[in-house]
């Protein structure tokens, strides 16, 4: 059955963001090289795991490299500005034949792709850039506010002006957006992955989407850095790291994106206590607004559903296969679910048709300082990326709570019962997280 979807929301956020993106393409002076596109890109790497498994970590970790190119944050909201969002069951995985303009989402893509660290828009060309860049990245989180290049470039100026340091891309951002407010007033910085100090309170204390419009890009939202532009170069040169937690369940639609590139996948896995817990706070956390699955289903999602009317509407995260089933299940069952729908799509579709390699790679080997060098060594070793001169920082990305080693612990009475369930056990036990074994889970 062919979902019914929110048309006018969703094809009026899409139409604005579309509308504010060619604006940009014909103004900026980064626009993406026009010699360059997905089909010239050589390699992937694409990381593929459950929400909340440490995707968002790694995927930084290996975008901090200068030998490789990426896109701030998930491509997922590249998908839904090109519709590639529910298939017809109404849940992430995508039919392999699915419709859409290859030429499209290839400028999109391009548009978003950069390399190496940010570049502090200290000078009048570099601010002109950075404007571009935060306007394009503005039309994916605010589509309907459609925020002119213009009133950005004023903005921009108007921060470094008045003291923001170029060189700190978190309070200058921050700058930026107390700027747009004036005449966008409805931007909200609480839904910014953005330090404390710089989201500021929430314009209100209810759990609420964003905006009235589709979630094209979902919160929190990334904060914009520019970044060395791609070019063909470029392509042919470094991998291309991409991450999306929905890219679980259409790892086939890869090759069709980037038909030339070397598929390398790094199956990232996570033990289900501690990723269902991450689930469970970011279910309850004023970000990871998904889709609005009212037009289907009232939510009745104990744990969420009572946190008010958007809690009724708003799903959190991906929609795995079969997830109309859990709509009125308690909020661990779901999160249950999701994590093991996605590795279980990830097990039965990752081979040769979908990947010319493949590397798991348990988080927590990452976590330990034991094991932590020999392990991104032989990530690095994969993907084809140089081994960095120093050990890699960790930064905190995407986090509900402050990281701490096995903080699921805290909900243990909650979470354990809910990997007993039929299909949730077999996944943990296949990746090799036995029941019996939890006091090694970190």
């Amino acid at each position: 059955m062919v979902p019914v979807v929110d048309v006018p929301s969703r094809e009026r956020s899409i139409a604005a963001a579309r509308r504010t993106g060619d604006q940009v393409h014909g103004a900026a002076p980064d626009r993406p090289a026009t010699d360059a596109d997905l089909s010239h890109v050589t390699g992937v790497v694409a990381i593929v795991a459950s929400s909340r498994g440490g995707s968002s970590l790694l995927h930084q970790i290996l975008s901090d490299q200068p030998d490789v190119l990426s896109i701030a944050g998930e491509h997922t909201a590249l998908y839904k500005l090109n519709r590639l969002d529910r298939g017809r069951d109404g849940s992430d995985a995508l039919e392999p034949d699915v419709e859409f303009d290859w030429t499209a989402f290839s400028r999109d893509f391009m548009s978003f792709l950069g390399s190496g660290p940010a570049r502090p828009p200290a000078g009048a060309a570099d601010r002109l850039r950075y404007a571009a860049v935060v306007t394009r990245r503005l039309a994916l989180q605010w589509p309907l506010e459609e925020i002119a290049y213009a009133t950005v470039r004023e903005a921009v100026d108007h921060a470094v002006r008045t003291g923001a340091r170029p060189d700190e891309p978190d309070s200058l951002f921050a700058t930026v957006l107390h700027r747009l407010r004036v005449t966008h007033p409805r931007i909200d910085p609480s839904f910014y992955d953005l330090p404390p100090a710089f989201r500021g309170e929430a314009s209100d204390a209810g759990l609420r989407p964003p905006h009235d419009g589709y979630c094209i890009e979902e919160p929190p939202f990334v904060v914009p850095r520019a970044r060395t532009a791609a070019d063909r170069g470029a392509l042919r040169r470094h991998p291309v790291v991409i991450k999306s937690s929905v890219d679980a369940y259409r790892l086939p639609l890869l090759r069709r994106l980037m038909p030339n590139a070397r598929i390398r996948v790094i199956h990232l896995t996570r033990n289900p206590a501690a990723s269902v817990n991450g689930l469970y706070d970011g279910w309850r956390d004023r970000g990871f607004f998904s889709y609005d699955v009212s037009d289907r289903h009232a939510l009745s999602i104990d744990g969420y559903s009572e946190l008010g009317a958007a809690a009724r509407r708003w799903w959190n995260f991906d929609l795995p296969p079969g997830w109309e089933k859990l709509v009125d299940q308690r909020l661990e069952r779901v999160c249950a679910h999701q994590w093991a729908g996605a590795h279980r799509s990830a097990l039965d579709t990752l081979g040769p048709d979908t990947a010319d390699a493949v590397l798991r790679v348990p988080f927590e080997q990452l976590l330990d300082p034991a094991t932590r060098e020999r392990t991104l060594r032989s990530v690095f070793t994969f993907a084809g990326i140089p081994q960095p001169p120093r050990p890699v920082s960790f930064p905190v990305v995407m986090a509900t709570a402050r990281p701490r080693p096995a903080r699921w612990r805290h909900r243990a009475d909650l979470v354990l019962p809910a990997l007993d369930q039929p299909g949730i056990r077999e996944v943990a036990d296949e990746l090799g997280y036995r029941k019996g074994e939890e006091d090694r889970w970190v």
